[in-house]
């Protein structure tokens, strides 16, 4: 508790220093304009800069007797570009900076800079950042459709989420998608996705670590507002993933078929100033074993769920909020059945700041999300001065199941999460955040002796952006 207490009471002092640092406003000479192609395109550029510092402490072993400690800098830049043709057809062009094209933030520092000087410091440093990546980049049409009824498409690569992103979020980077959407009536909206995950002309190989198959998501998404305040929202999905290392059992086990069957139903409503909001995941489907390396195995069944049931209310200036959720897990019985809740998710922060974003989940490693975990979340939300906002989580969490004779208890811990933002100009936010995890017994057997009890992990980080 103390070393919790500490941590809080240091990211306050930096946030102090920081806002001190900041506290004269700026004047901004004009607004930003929007740059006139010739004819009737408009062309509007933005962006952002990004620069963060991180350290993390015990979330790896949640052991303090051994290194396992982390501390560093990064940096992130935006370039957008938007072509608006006519009213009705538009294009997006989006980059973004990063070390390879599956990760956004360039790490401050290198050990391959230009080798020139004398003996103190040669080569490190002096090097250009890393280049830009496609982020974004598709075309959208609408106008009056099919005999007269609002239609329309878009196609390229951009982000795809479903619903709240409990099991498909791949908003972070994006796929490669065509969409197709219709709007029958004013309240009823409906579209067809088809991602593009993996891609690969050779649909067999006769070597284990040959190339594999293709991998498909196609989703038909319902979603009806009978008011503002009220929403609802259906969507079946189905994810095709043809030879592919599926489970991760190794080279014999390499040419596997994937078939998973996503069912989700959510809504959300307000009343009298109560907002409710629901969600239940329905899984089915099965993996294959083409049986190419050895005599095939028996087909693993798909049989996880997880739902969410959420209230939130405001008291000015305060917003609260209490979350349940639950992801299902498998109770590792030998019945050719997974009843793990699958996730399919970028490496965002999920929920948790430490638990799933940083350290290990039920799963045995970061980013899965809910599969094999249960949460109670009170959460608040307050805006402290017109540029000053406050936001703190405190979450009670377990796994649903033992993740395995390793991880032999379901107890992960609490953690209490926070967040500090300053505005401190016109596009220009300052802010601290982390989350502290009072680690539980389920993380017993990844400290050095079993025997040993487990210690807390804990993150925190610093950023500054400037968006244009």
């Amino acid at each position: 508790m103390k070393k919790f207490i500490s941590i809080v009471s240091a990211m306050l002092l930096v946030f102090g220093f920081a806002a001190s640092a900041f506290a004269i406003q700026a004047e901004i000479p004009s607004e930003t304009q929007a740059a006139v192609a010739k004819g009737t395109t408009q062309i509007t550029l933005g962006g952002a800069i990004r620069v963060r510092g991180e350290m993390q402490q015990n979330t790896s072993d949640f052991n303090d007797d051994t290194q396992d400690r982390k501390s560093y800098y990064d940096q992130r830049v935006r370039l957008r570009l938007q072509a608006d043709v006519t009213k009705n057809t538009m294009g997006v062009i989006h980059l973004e900076s990063g070390d390879n094209p599956a990760k956004s933030d360039v790490t401050w520092g290198n050990a391959t800079g230009e080798d020139k000087g004398s003996y103190a410091y040669k080569g490190n440093g002096n090097l250009k950042q890393n280049g830009l990546y496609i982020l974004e980049a598709w075309i959208q049409h609408k106008g009056s459709g099919l005999f007269g009824t609002p239609a329309g498409f878009k196609i390229g690569h951009m982000p795809v989420k479903l619903g709240y992103g409990l099991f498909f979020d791949h908003s972070k980077f994006g796929d490669d998608s065509i969409n197709l959407f219709i709007d029958p009536t004013k309240e009823f909206h409906i579209e067809l996705f088809h991602s593009k995950l993996r891609e690969n002309l050779n649909t067999k190989t006769t070597t284990p670590f040959g190339t594999n198959g293709d991998g498909n998501m196609y989703s038909l998404v319902l979603a009806y507002a009978p008011t503002k305040d009220t929403k609802i929202s259906f969507d079946t999905t189905y994810i095709d993933n043809q030879n592919a290392n599926v489970l991760n059992l190794g080279a014999a086990a390499l040419l596997q078929d994937s078939h998973l069957w996503n069912f989700g139903l959510r809504g959300e409503t307000t009343v009298n100033g109560l907002g409710i909001k629901a969600d239940i995941e329905l899984q089915s489907g099965k993996t294959t074993d083409n049986g190419t390396f050895a005599a095939p195995t028996a087909d693993i069944k798909y049989r996880g769920y997880a739902y969410l049931v959420g209230l939130s209310y405001k008291l000015d200036p305060v917003k609260l909020s209490l979350d349940y959720a639950y992801g299902s897990g498998d109770d590792n019985a030998t019945d050719n059945k997974n009843k793990t809740f699958q996730t399919i998710l970028s490496s965002v922060q999920n929920y948790t700041y430490a638990y799933d974003y940083r350290a290990r989940t039920a799963m045995g490693t970061s980013g899965t999300g809910l599969a094999n975990t249960w949460y109670v979340k009170l959460g608040g939300n307050a805006d402290i001065t017109k540029d000053l906002n406050a936001d703190l989580n405190i979450y009670y969490l377990r796994a649903a199941k033992k993740y395995s004779t390793t991880y032999d208890s379901k107890k992960i811990g609490t953690e209490v999460d926070a967040k500090l933002t300053y505005k401190i100009d016109k596009n220009l936010v300052y802010w601290v955040e982390g989350g502290y995890l009072f680690a539980g017994n389920f993380y017993k057997n990844l400290t050095t002796s079993a025997t040993k009890n487990v210690d807390d992990a804990y993150a925190v980080r610093h950023g500054i952006e400037l968006s244009f």
